[in-house]
């Protein structure tokens, strides 16, 4: 059976039997984006895409404790740099983002939370693993403690909407003679973790911990030729510091070998002052290169690191800047940052590499439609990494 058969099936199938009690909901979105890249801004890069969504959740008891929740989309992309006719690409994905069997049970000193399917799991980093899986879950939630597992593949995942780093740092692609036009098989590997969290342990003050582990193994795709097998381990700190104020601190080892170890370290102040639902953040972080007692830290997901031309991954880098945002008339969210980046290269010392600013502005026109504008601009040590780009996006539901 081919991809889109496999789709339709599923599809149909669920929508025919349960559609009498299932709660729908339908997303519609377009998004035209321009990049002018090395400070030329006579052939900018455009971008412009359309996707469409469907969203269900059907419930199997009374309660609604029980149940199955789809995600289901369909996309067009065409790309295209000006200036050179013979650059352009037309994309088309089809992906099930999310179908998994849920199930809530409730007992004297917490709840059960039992998922299985295509889920959604990020991790406590949000830069190690930030996407879909095959698998299973299992939570256990109560005031006093916090406890989920998950296991689960990556081989069965839509390549086109996922990229996987292997242990070196690069981007897994399959074989020229693998692509399709819908649907292409993502590297495959097999993935658990465990994590605990102690809500309010001491002075309000929450301690997490988090341990991740990526094996290789065969799929439908070619295998990603990495004998690395790779490991993190997370700890991570958060709570207020006084009245609307509050902070984040995490740190996370990583290693194929449990020989050599990266490090990825984040920081952040948040103040929530109690005026038009507005916020400030600064924050900072830190990927290890290959100095002292470190190697270079990579995660499993490609996460981007600035809006750079060059779109470096978090490895051998650091930032630091300040976030703030606000709403200032109602329906109408606006936000801006601004921050420097370095380099960890192969010297004594960190290169600076530039500094970038970014806004985006989203307003509701109705509750069901939502524009924003989004742009940015990185000012690089050298015009090869500089960057600006525009974009804009506009969502409807029904």
């Amino acid at each position: 059976m081919n991809v889109k058969k496999y789709f339709a099936v599923i599809l149909f199938s669920v929508f025919s039997v349960f559609a009498f009690s299932a709660e729908l909901s339908f997303f519609l979105g377009d998004n035209t984006d321009l990049k002018f890249d090395s400070e030329e801004y006579s052939d900018p890069t455009l971008k412009q895409s359309e996707a469409f969504s469907a969203l269900a959740k059907i419930p199997f008891n009374k309660k609604g404790t029980t149940f199955l929740s789809l995600e289901a989309s369909l996309s067009h992309s065409y790309e295209k740099i000006f200036g050179d006719n013979s650059n352009s690409e037309n994309n088309f994905i089809a992906d099930l983002n999310i179908l998994k069997f849920s199930s809530i049970i409730e007992c004297s000193a917490g709840k059960f939370f039992l998922d299985a399917g295509r889920l959604f799991l990020p991790d406590l980093s949000q830069s190690v693993f930030a996407q879909s899986l095959d698998g299973a879950s299992a939570q256990f939630s109560a005031s006093w403690l916090d406890v989920s597992v998950f296991g689960g593949y990556t081989g069965l995942l839509n390549l086109k909407n996922i990229s996987v780093l292997n242990s070196g740092g690069y981007v897994w692609e399959p074989g020229d003679e693998d692509e399709n036009d819908f649907y292409d098989f993502c590297a495959p590997y097999i993935a658990g973790g465990v994590k605990i969290s102690l809500p309010y342990l001491l002075l309000n003050q929450t301690i997490s911990l988090e341990g991740l582990g990526f094996w290789d193994t065969e799929g439908p795709a070619d295998p990603p030729e990495d004998e690395d097998n790779r490991f993190y381990g997370t700890l991570r700190l958060d709570g207020p510091l006084a009245p609307m104020v509050f902070y984040g601190l995490s740190g996370t080892a990583s290693s194929t070998d449990f020989s050599d170890f990266g490090f990825l370290g984040r920081a952040n102040i948040s103040l929530f002052p109690d005026f038009k639902s507005s916020s400030v953040t600064i924050s900072a972080s830190y990927a290890s290169g290959d100095r002292g007692p470190f190697v270079p830290f990579i995660g499993f997901t490609q996460v981007t690191a600035c809006l750079s031309a060059d779109e470096p991954i978090y490895s051998g880098i650091s930032k630091a800047g300040l976030f703030a945002s606000i709403v200032p008339i109602d329906r109408l969210y606006c936000a801006v940052g601004g921050d420097a980046v370095f380099l960890d290269r192969d010297d004594n010392a960190f290169d600076y590499y530039g500094f970038q600013v970014y806004g985006n502005a989203k307003y509701y026109l109705f509750s069901d439609l939502a524009l924003t504008l989004f742009a940015s601009h990185f000012a690089g040590d050298s015009s090869d990494s500089s960057r600006t780009e525009i974009a804009l996006n506009a969502v409807i539901s029904f």
